[in-house]
């Protein structure tokens, strides 16, 4: 799974620890910054800023921040204010 075997790693040190990083984890990574995108896309769709959605959610400016930074680890909960909040699915399961 990892996309990244393109990156020239010069140092046979950093090579084999960016070898060992388990495909589940670069898996992780592409769906927390896939959600990021979509929550982003939607924000911009709707004309609504961070700190719009910061107020809406009730959270801190910060919180929003890090949701759209790509790395932030979502929670369900998370997931579902905010799509609520937006009024828009960020995740769609298939049935």
């Amino acid at each position: 799974m990892n996309t990244n075997n393109n990156i020239r790693i010069y140092s046979p040190i950093i090579r084999d620890a960016y070898d060992s990083i388990p495909d589940v984890d670069w898996a992780t990574d592409a769906i927390t910054e896939s959600i990021a995108h979509r929550i982003d896309a939607i924000m911009k769709e709707k004309g609504i800023s961070k700190k719009d959605l910061a107020n809406l959610t009730q959270r801190r400016p910060s919180d929003v921040t890090r949701w759209l930074s790509g790395s932030h680890n979502f929670t369900c909960r998370t997931i579902a204010l905010i799509e609520q909040t937006l009024g828009a699915s960020i995740i769609v399961i298939a049935k």
